[in-house]
């Protein structure tokens, strides 16, 4: 993220910074990491392997064997709600000034409760 940061100011980029955050939390770490794994191992390839499948069977296929030491680098995946506050407190400071959540679960509820309540108010005292 900095070089890409830096490769855009030097470019002469001035413009307000932002970043997607893909997310997957659960009150249970095995809950959060499965929930990554079923949702997002099939988005871990850079192209030009994500261009080239054709049907969600291709997805399911080239994803089977994927580690989740893989997904978590793609995912930030935790049930440590202190960990997230962390882990968005890093981009800030790195300078983005607006970062979008993306929680990657299929339950959108648990995750928009309690990160509304817990995490966000812990960013906004910054």
């Amino acid at each position: 993220l900095r070089r890409m940061i830096r490769a855009y100011r030097d470019a002469g980029g001035r413009g307000p910074l932002h970043l997607q955050v893909h997310v997957s939390w659960a009150p249970d770490q095995a809950e959060a990491e499965a929930v990554a794994y079923d949702q997002w191992r099939s988005n871990v390839f850079a192209p030009p392997v994500c261009w080239d499948l054709e049907t969600a069977e291709h997805f399911d296929v080239v994803s089977a064997d994927v580690p989740m030491r893989r997904v978590a680098q793609v995912v930030n995946v935790s049930a440590d709600l202190g960990r997230h506050v962390g882990w968005l407190e890093e981009y800030l400071t790195l300078g983005f000034d607006q970062i979008a959540l993306h929680h990657v679960g299929k339950e959108q509820s648990a995750f928009l409760d309690t990160f509304g309540a817990e995490v966000l108010p812990k960013l906004r005292a910054r």
